[in-house]
């Protein structure tokens, strides 16, 4: 039995390697501190893994999220900056893959982060991009 959601009942859910980002929009809140992220992907057969990371105007990453199978093709998400952040332009990236965490298992004794095991683990369906300003104060 298949727990899948159809969001438009005239779209066929697609196989991993089809999987694609449709939307991606970010816009800071009032506050200049969260950001509400948006996305969009095609309806999905099995469910894919999310990262999200919001990057400076000097490519420091800010924030991150991580969704692990994720369950709905539409999601909203209010992300957080770490640290004191002023005004300028961020950029969004978002990737979506999948994982065989089984096949990449480290060998017994063998210390290795969770972490290293995914990335080597991860087959990478799709990637995008967007940026956004957050106002100057005056």
């Amino acid at each position: 039995m298949s727990d899948i959601f159809f969001t438009e009942p005239s779209e066929a859910p697609v196989p991993p390697d089809e999987v694609r980002i449709r939307i991606l929009e970010a816009a800071p809140r009032a506050d200049g501190r969260r950001i509400v992220v948006r996305t969009a992907l095609t309806p999905f057969q099995q469910r894919p893994n999310i990262e999200i990371s919001i990057r400076d105007a000097d490519e420091r990453e800010v924030s991150t999220l991580s969704v692990v199978e994720a369950i709905d093709a539409q999601m909203d998400f209010t992300m957080h900056l770490r640290g004191p952040q002023g005004g300028g332009r961020y950029r969004v990236a978002m990737r979506v893959f999948y994982a065989d965490i089984e096949s990449h298992e480290a060998d017994e004794g063998e210390a290795v982060q969770s972490a290293d095991i995914l990335q080597k683990a991860a087959m990478v369906v799709d990637e995008a991009e967007t940026e956004f300003d957050i106002p100057t104060e005056n």
